[in-house]
This record gives C-alpha cells, structure tokens and sequence, in this order.
C-alpha cells in the first residue's frame, strides 16, 4: 500500500492497492482505493474546469477581439467577413455562413462565409426555404435555433435537403436583428459529424449575433448618414443643374441620368399622362443589357379610379418585389417586357396638377427601397417640378418674346404702309378743310380704307348738315321778319284793347249806375206793393162792415158786386205781368248778347264778366217792366174800386139780390190779398237781386280795370319780343354768312 500511496502521490493516477483480504489491512485498501478514485475525479474535475475556464477566457478574448474589429468596421461586407470568421474559431466548427433573407422571408441569399478546408462552399447561392410562422416568430424575438444531429431531428423535407447539399450534421442558428428588423440568420455548421452544443456555445452564438446586429445597425446608421449627405450633395448638383436648363428634353434627360446614376438604378424614365391617363415614355436612362422602353405607350384601366388623387397628394409607391406585391395581371403584364423586378414610383406635380410620374426600376432582381432613396425621389420630384415650370415659362416667355418681335415687325410694316396710305389720304381730303364739301377720299382695303370710308361720310354727313343749316337760316330769317310783323300787329292791337276795355269800363260803370236806380225803383215798388196789400186787407174789413150793413145796401151791394167780378177780371192781369215778365227775358238776352260781344274782346279774362253782364241784364230788365205793370194794375184796382164805391152807393137796392155775390167777393178780394203777398215777396226779391247785381258791376269793374292793365303789360312784352326776334335776324343772318363759305355742290361744268 506504501507503493501504490508513492506511486499516485508522483502522477500516477490509475495506481490502486490490491485488496487481498476482508481484514483491517483489506479494508485500509478499499479505503486507500477510493480515496484515489475520489480524487481522480476531483482532479479530473478540476482540470475541466481548468479547461473549461481557459477556453471561455480565449473565447470571450476571441469575442471581444471579433467584437471591436466588427464595431471598428463601417463596412458592411467586412463586418460579415470579420464575423464568419470569427465565428469558425470560437466554436472550432467546419463552416459559418450569414444568411440574408429577401423581403418575403421564403428565400434569401448567404453573403458571407466561412468554410473549412474540404467542405462545400455556399457563397452567393440563393436559397428558397420559407421559414414557418412559429420559427420566424421565434427568431424575431431573439431565439437561437440547435440541431445535434440532422438524422435525429424534426425537419421538413426541403430543409432537411437543404442541410444534405450543405453537408450538415449539426448546426446552431442564430438571428440577425438590426434594430427590432429581422434581416438574416449566423448560422455555424459541425459537418463531420453529430455534435453536442454546449450552451456555453449557444450563448456565445448569441452574443455574436447581437454584436453582429449592432455593429450592422451602426454601420447602416453611418452607411445612411454617409448615403444621406452624398444624396444631399448629389441632390444639390442634380438641382443646379436643373436650374441651368432651358428646354424640357433637355430637363428630362437630365433627370433620368443622374436619378439612375445616384439610386444604382437600372433604368429610370419619365412617364408623361394625356387627357385619358394613359401616357408616354418621354425619357429614359437605360443601363447596357436592358430592353429600352422610351416611346412606349403605356395605359393603366385602373390608374385614375386608384392613384391619381394620392399621387397628386404627393404619394410615392415602393415595391420590392412586382410579383409579391399584389399587382393585377394587366399591371404585371406591362411590367414583364421591360424585365422589371422592382420599382420606386414618384409623381411629378406641377402648380397642384399631376402631369406625370418618376420611376426606377431594378430589373436585374427585387430591391428592397430605403428610406432615403424614397426621400431622394421625393425631394428630386420636387425640384423636378419646379424646374419644370421655370422651364415651362421660360418657353412661354421665348414664345412670347419671338411673337412679339414678330409683332413689332409686323406693326412697324403695318405702320410704314398707313403712314403712305395717310399721306395720299391727307392728299385726297385738304380740300376739306378749306370748306370744299365736295371732295370724297378714294377707299381702298384695310384700316385707312376704313378711315377714308368714315370721312366721306362724316363729309357727306357735314355738306348735308351745312345744306340745311343754310335753308334753315333762309327760313329763319324770313319767318323771323314775317314774326316780328305779327308781334308789332300784336302790340298795337293789344294797346286797342285796352283802350276798348277803358271805353267798355265806362259802360259798366254807367250800366252799375242804372242798376242802383233800378234798385231804388224796386224798393219803391215793394213799397207799393205792401200799400196794396194793406189796402186789400182793408178791402176785406169793408166788405165785412158791408155783410153787417147788408140789409140796408143790398142795391148798392148788387152794384158792388158786379164791380167786384170787373175786379176780379182785372185781378187776373196781374197773370199778365207773368208773361210780361218772360217777355223782359227777351230784352234781357239782347243786353246780354251785347255784353258777350263786349266780353268775347277781352278773352278769356272776360267770361267770367259775360255770365254775370246776362244775369244781371236779365234782372234789371224783368225788375223794369214789371214796376210798370204794377203801377197799372195798381191804378186799375183803384178806379175799379172808385167805381164800385159809386156803385154801392147806386145799388143799395140790390144788395138783398147781391148778399151772395159779396160773399164771393170777399172771397176774391182774400185772393187778392194773397197774390198782393206774392207781389210784395217776388218785389222784395227783385230788390235784392238788385243789390247782388250793384255788387257784381262793382266787381266786373275792377276785373275789367286788370284786363286793361294786362293789356298794356302785353303791349309792352310785345314790344320786347319784336326787339329781340329784331337780335334773332342778326345772328341768324350772321349763320347763314358763316355756312356760306361752305361748298357743298360741284361747280357746274
């Protein structure tokens, strides 16, 4: 036992003491043997441990050396270079391979590799395994994907051939995350045979991976940054260079060569809308090896109901891959004959009108567009558009500028040849302004033959307005002359009117005279009248003392009474004095006809004066002749009752005979008391009316002094118009000199 302590106490590990007996001694071997197999493996233990802590120090100095010359390179190739490399070594693998996915996660391309020597290089080879929802779930979220052994696991048919053309056994899959973006896989590959990965592998494939995503992360940021301040600077040059132009083509052309140049495009054109939104293909930058498409014709059914309004908006329209994007057949088959893959869209819009579209295609393979190159495209069709408006306007103004030269040419011509035509004008028409009516200008074609037209007739207009001017000063002086007679006739005859009225004033003045006397006489007469109605009053008292004193007159009443009925008769004359009275209305009309001629010299003033001159001729006439009528049935009543007074006394015999006859006769004489009335009233109103005439010959009196006084104010106003109408024929005579000078006939020849 002492040897074999030695011997495992100087290396040797497998020394173990031979038991040979179950006593202390065999005991003390089992012991002794277990106690070197426990330290065995605590030796062994710790040497793996040991190993263990060497290689994760060598790995995390290998990691944070890949790490800093992965984050010290700005180059993206170089980065995955770097990486791969990297990779290989720390985990002693046969091959690494970066796997970059296209857009649609189904295919991809490996664009960095590192491979062992003997095994199947991958570069460049594209790939199609679409990845399932569940695993491209799992690597968005940062999971790593192991396999042992490709026999032993569970993997679809494709994948599993993809892994046998990759001579793969076991292989570690991590995803690639720039920013929250998957864009690829670090996949490491054990191609000689099953392996178990330890997770220290699996960790530190993972730190790899985001390393690698950083490092990509950053060196897109600056690779965006480095692309941004060249596109600036590319888009400032493309913009100077658009101010410079002058002509659309040349616009055109520019645009799609540096736009193509700047977005490493394979062709870039310029589509131009018509009414319908169909279009043309007006420029195009094609790179060598593609079809050219400049001229083609190309016309979308569904373009104007879908995109007019948001690419008017400003919208630009990225597709990565035509046949992943959804297109319709009829857009998919405008496409294909110009090989396009991908295409970047932006409208060109001018003053808010979309004239037209922008477009890079990527023919060689799908593109996934960044978002600087949308801003590039919107930024250039931006200018693009400004550019070409000033274009547009500099054409407009070069349009105008040669119209207008053509114009001023024009006019100086048109300007030489009316200045001619003026001159033979002026030439033709001086005898005009010598007063020559007659002269005409000859008319030709054109704006003077206009103005010659116009002349002759304002000429012939003129010689007309001068003819008549010249026969309507001839008539104006001859009815002036024959005016101013008529107002000296009307002057003298005014002044004879009003000494016709003074001498009719008169008249009235004696007529008022005699119709105050009328007056008088009426009064007289109504006095007259009222004594004979007093009287038959009286009467009728007597004949009652004569009914009391009947018995002793009865003869002289008989005698009475016949006198009576004689009265009687004589009563009724006072009827005549009626019709006498209708008789005056006939001496009354004369004097009235007499004052109408009288009042129709006055004229109208003097209406007024004939109506009033009737009535009251009428009046004073009626008012004459029935006084005198009065006066005798007033006489006859008297002798009549003389007689009758005789009579009774003769009669006394009779009255018994007569008493009823004296009945009768107070009777009549009660008649005459009121026809008595009758007179007394109707001459009371003749007396009256006799006043309102007194009155109204007071009134046509002053009425016939104004006429008078009118009269002369007409004399004088006629007076004053013969002087004037006397100015008229001066100056009308003065016109006619003036229009004298005109010729307005040829001379006769």
């Amino acid at each position: 036992m002492r040897r074999v302590a030695q011997r495992y106490a100087q290396g040797d590990r497998q020394a173990r003491a031979e038991v040979l007996a179950l006593d202390e001694v065999g005991e003390l071997a089992l012991t002794l043997n277990e106690l070197a197999n426990s330290v065995s493996r605590s030796e062994a233990i710790l040497n793996e441990q040991a190993r263990r802590q060497q290689q994760a120090l060598e790995r995390a100095n290998l990691l944070t050396e890949v790490t800093l010359q992965i984050r010290r390179s700005l180059d993206e190739s170089e980065i995955l270079s770097v990486s791969v490399d990297g990779v290989r070594q720390l985990l002693n693998v046969d091959r690494v391979l970066i796997y970059r996915f296209n857009s649609d996660f189904k295919s991809g391309v490996i664009t960095a590799e590192s491979v062992g020597e003997g095994w199947r290089k991958a570069m460049g080879q594209p790939i199609s395994d679409p990845l399932t929802p569940a695993l491209l779930e799992r690597f968005r979220s940062g999971k790593i994907s192991a396999i042992e052994n490709r026999s032993e696991a569970n993997l679809t048919q494709c994948h599993c051939e993809l892994l046998e053309q990759l001579e793969v056994q076991a292989n570690i899959i991590a995803p690639i995350l720039v920013g929250n973006r998957l864009t690829g896989l670090l996949c490491a590959h054990q191609c000689s045979g099953p392996r178990v990965w330890d997770p220290s592998e699996v960790e530190l494939m993972q730190q790899l991976s985001v390393q690698i995503g950083y490092a990509l992360a950053q060196a897109n940021l600056l690779q965006q940054q480095h692309n941004a301040s060249k596109r600036e600077h590319q888009l400032n040059l493309i913009g100077a260079q658009m101010q410079k132009m002058t002509h659309q083509d040349q616009l055109f052309n520019l645009v799609v060569r540096e736009v193509c140049r700047a977005l490493a495009a394979d062709r870039v054109i310029v589509y131009t809308f018509d009414s319908e939104w169909a279009g043309t293909i007006v420029a195009e930058h094609v790179e060598p090896g593609w079809v050219p498409a400049l001229n083609a014709k190309i016309k979308d059914p569904c373009f104007a109901e879908q995109f007019v309004e948001r690419y008017r908006q400003g919208y630009i329209r990225a597709t990565e891959n035509i046949y992943d994007a959804g297109l319709t057949e009829c857009h998919l088959n405008q496409l294909s004959p110009f090989q396009v893959k991908a295409n970047l869209v932006a409208p060109i819009v001018v003053k808010d009108e979309l004239i037209g579209l922008l477009i890079a295609h990527q023919c060689s393979g799908p593109r996934a567009w960044q978002e600087s190159d949308l801003s590039f495209m919107r930024q250039v069709t931006i200018q693009f558009g400004f550019a070409l408006e000033q274009v547009r306007l500099i054409a407009q103004q070069e349009e105008a500028r040669l119209a207008a030269e053509a114009l001023t040419e024009e006019q100086r011509r048109q300007k030489e040849s009316l200045q001619l035509q003026l001159i033979d004008l002026l030439s033709e028409v001086e005898g005009a302004a010598r007063g020559d009516l007659t002269v005409r200008a000859d008319v030709t074609a054109g704006d003077i033959g206009t103005v010659a037209d116009f002349f002759n007739s304002i000429i012939e207009s003129l010689r007309q307005i001068v003819t008549q001017v010249k026969q309507s000063a001839t008539q104006v002086n001859s009815a002036l002359g024959e005016n101013e007679d008529a107002v000296r006739r009307l002057a003298d005859e005014a002044l004879k009117q009003a000494e016709e009225i003074t001498q009719t004033l008169d008249s009235v003045e004696h007529m008022t005279q005699s119709i105050q006397v009328v007056a008088q006489n009426a009064q007289q007469a109504a006095e007259v009248a009222r004594l004979a109605s007093t009287t038959a009053a009286s009467g009728g008292t007597a004949m009652e003392l004569t009914v009391h004193n009947i018995i002793a007159l009865r003869e002289t009443i008989g005698e009475t009474a016949k006198k009576v009925k004689r009265l009687g008769e004589s009563s009724q004359q006072i009827s005549k004095v009626v019709s006498l009275i209708n008789q005056i209305a006939l001496q009354t009309n004369l004097l009235a006809i007499n004052a109408g001629i009288e009042a129709a010299r006055a004229g109208e003033e003097g209406q007024g004066f004939a109506v009033v001159a009737e009535e009251v001729g009428e009046l004073a006439a009626r008012s004459a002749s029935a006084t005198q009528e009065i006066e005798k049935i007033v006489a006859a009543i008297q002798r009549e009752t003389s007689q009758v007074v005789e009579a009774m006394e003769q009669s006394t015999a009779q009255v018994v005979e007569g008493t009823h006859l004296v009945e009768e006769a107070k009777q009549s004489l009660g008649q005459i008391l009121s026809v008595s009335r009758q007179i007394d009233s109707l001459v009371q109103s003749i007396s009256e009316a006799t006043v309102s005439q007194v009155e109204t010959s007071a009134a046509v009196s002053r009425l016939m002094r104004q006429i008078a006084e009118t009269s002369e104010r007409t004399s004088d106003s006629s007076r004053q118009v013969s002087q004037a109408i006397r100015q008229t024929v001066a100056v009308a005579q003065e016109l006619q000199a003036s229009v004298g000078a005109f010729k307005v006939s040829p001379d006769p020849s």
